[in-house]
């Protein structure tokens, strides 16, 4: 009897040992394809820091806008609205704010039949704002969502520039001077601008979600260029040459079909309404799939360096819907690489990854935290080698989260240099709870794409950052 259980102990061993090195393995990719261009990117700024050389990123960034009224294409700025009747105001009054020639920018609003109450409000702002309102028809091919709603919008503008931004946003005066030198003067194909999540002070998770945008927007997503990698883009303050949308669009109809249900070509002809897509209407990430559509064929990208204002959800519901609707686009843009996966290894290694990688790194940070800690429980001592990958693995995120860190630091301005040092230290702590959060949104994802639930989930939008930024303006 006891030989029979000393067998069954050595076989625990084994497999313990054996997932150890399966999880140890797998997160140690995740975070190396992560660490790489953050490493790189690093090495690059202090290089060009320390000396006068040209790097790879003064590619990418641009500092300093030229004077806008020496160039002046029209501007065509889709502002999707669903259920947004009391944030509307802050998109639509903040682009007629900047500083961009009022004749040479139309504002667009698109919103749905069936949404009376932002309707009711685009109407009362109509007397204070020059904005045209695109009602999508119903019988519009597919269900409503953002992308169907941005393609329409896109077919009935003729503007030379085509841009984005969410109807809750505050985009900064200089905008457009940034974007007409990025896309005219540079010669880029398409641009991202930065965003910011303000309300950092309504509670821990809205912290963590500030220093997830700060990461990404002045350090990951410019490691992601330096180092040749694919740059998913942000939901809004994206803008492209009306040309790049229309070429993207015939790229998608000739790689992957036409994206409209077969019966919707009559639709088309008798609306006289084009059905380019640049934009997946059945992908609820659709700003994720057009960056990594755009890296894979060749379209140059620049990176406008002012904030657009955000406001991260209050509630975990409605971050919970969020991070869903997030993480159903990416898994869903998985398996449509899979069905017709790009050519190339280089290609297929990037796209593939850099939308499983969402899913698998939660998985792998929830297994390794189980195996520890099951490890520990029933005293089993892990082989030296997958101590040692562990700890490697370890390291790197807590590397990355010291980064989460300091990009908070750099963006925050909302207590003194005090308070955003507890708090950045705050962040480097508590960081891996905040990706296991993610296991909730990625479960429901799951579970929506097995049961072909493609509906686009609302986000709640309450206006933090529009009092915010009047709380700031008063105390100024």
């Amino acid at each position: 009897m006891s030989i029979y259980l000393q067998q069954i102990q050595f076989t625990q061993l084994e497999v313990i040992q054996l997932v150890a090195f399966v999880f140890g393995t797998a997160w140690l990719a995740v975070t190396l394809y992560t660490f790489f261009p953050l490493l790189q990117y690093t090495l690059v700024s202090l290089v060009s820091k320390y000396t006068d050389r040209t790097t790879g990123l003064g590619n990418l960034v641009t500092n300093v806008p030229n004077d806008p009224l020496e160039q002046t294409p029209v501007i065509d700025v889709l502002v999707p609205a669903y259920h947004d009747a009391n944030v509307v105001s802050q998109a639509i009054s903040s682009l007629r704010e900047t500083e961009y020639p009022d004749h040479a920018l139309n504002v667009n609003v698109l919103v749905e039949p069936d949404d009376h109450s932002t309707r009711q409000a685009l109407d009362a702002l109509s007397e204070r704002y020059d904005f045209t309102t695109h009602v999508v028809p119903e019988s519009y091919p597919l269900k409503p969502n953002k992308p169907r709603a941005l393609n329409y919008g896109f077919n009935n503008t003729s503007g030379d520039i085509v841009g984005v931004i969410d109807a809750e946003d505050i985009v900064h005066r200089s905008l457009f001077s940034y974007v007409v030198t990025s896309l005219c003067d540079e010669n880029k194909d398409f641009v991202q601008g930065k965003l910011d999540m303000v309300n950092e002070n309504d509670g821990w998770k809205n912290l963590l979600f500030r220093a997830e945008y700060a990461y990404w927007y002045t350090l990951l997503l410019k490691g992601f260029f330096t180092a040749g990698y694919p740059v998913p883009l942000g939901g809004t303050t994206n803008f492209f040459h009306r040309a790049t949308l229309e070429a993207v669009a015939q790229i998608r109809k000739d790689e992957y079909g036409s994206p409209w249900p077969e019966d919707s070509a009559d639709w088309f002809e008798a609306h006289s309404v084009d059905d380019a897509a640049p934009w997946d209407p059945l992908n609820v990430t659709e700003d994720f799939e057009l960056g990594l559509l755009l890296w894979l064929h060749d379209f140059e990208m620049g990176y406008i360096n002012v904030p657009t204002i955000e406001e991260s959800p209050l509630d975990y519901r409605n971050w919970i819907t969020q991070r869903t609707r997030w993480e159903k686009g990416k898994i869903y843009t998985m398996f449509q690489w899979f069905r017709t996966p790009p050519t190339g290894v280089r290609s297929k290694f990037h796209l593939l990854f850099q939308s499983f990688l969402p899913h698998y790194a939660v998985i792998n940070v929830t297994g390794i935290v189980i195996l520890l800690l099951y490890s520990n429980l029933y005293r089993i001592r892990l082989f030296e080698g997958n101590r040692l990958l562990l700890l490697v693995t370890l390291s790197i995120v807590a590397v990355l989260a010291a980064a989460h860190s300091y990009a908070y630091y750099s963006v925050s301005d909302r207590t003194s240099k005090w308070g955003r040092a507890v708090r950045s230290v705050l962040i480097s702590v508590t960081l891996v709870f905040y990706w296991a959060l993610y296991w909730a949104a990625t479960l429901r994802a799951i579970y929506q794409i097995y049961t072909g639930n493609l509906v686009w989930e609302k986000t709640d939008h309450h206006g933090r950052n529009k009092e915010i930024i009047e709380e700031v303006r008063d105390e100024e």
